[in-house]
């Protein structure tokens, strides 16, 4: 996942998209327009542009988890466990 992460930033980096200079509401903006095209995809029940689309939502979260510095395997791993603790409470 560390490659995959690391490979995705760069090209972005690359493309020019992300900078030192790069803001956090910059990321959520991108996020948003993500978000709305995966939306879009989704009424028009076009598989193709949903699963594209779907990369690209999740491909700005994981750009914002490397900019910021955040490991987000090991959050993704924590969460998993705290939701498998949820479920052996019933919640």
């Amino acid at each position: 996942m560390k490659k995959l992460i690391e490979d995705n930033y760069q090209s972005i980096v690359d493309r020019g998209l992300i900078s030192p200079s790069t803001t956090k509401l910059d990321f959520i903006n991108k996020l948003f327009e993500e978000v709305h095209e995966f939306e879009e995809s989704i009424y028009d029940l076009n598989w193709a542009n949903i699963e594209e689309e779907l990369a690209d939502v999740i491909m700005v979260c994981l750009n914002f988890a490397k900019h910021y510095k955040i490991d987000i395997e090991e959050e993704i791993k924590k969460k998993i466990k705290v939701n498998q603790q949820r479920a052996k409470d019933g919640k």
